[in-house]
């Protein structure tokens, strides 16, 4: 287990989060501060595991017909009432 500084994690971030998540756990020290340990989430690690969140979670739902407009899906009901919002 490797030990850095903040500094060093900030400057750093793609490459330390890239060996986080190739399994390494790295320790970071912040001053007067307690230590942190980095390591990789291990539900994340599973690759057959995606966590939907936003608008991905409409377009990787099943295609149904919406209840108030049954030629649309929700996610098309869901763009035109943003639209709408911010458009007029």
């Amino acid at each position: 287990m490797k030990t850095i500084g903040a500094k060093e994690l900030r400057q750093n971030m793609d490459e330390i989060l890239d060996r986080v998540l190739g399994g390494e756990d790295i320790i970071i020290q912040h001053r007067f501060k307690k230590p942190v340990r980095l390591s990789a989430f291990n539900a994340l690690a599973n690759k057959n595991h995606q966590k939907l969140v936003g608008l991905k979670a409409f377009e990787n739902a099943p295609k149904e017909p919406s209840p108030f407009d049954p030629n649309k899906t929700i996610k098309e009901l869901y763009h035109e009432s943003i639209s709408d919002k911010y458009t007029g």
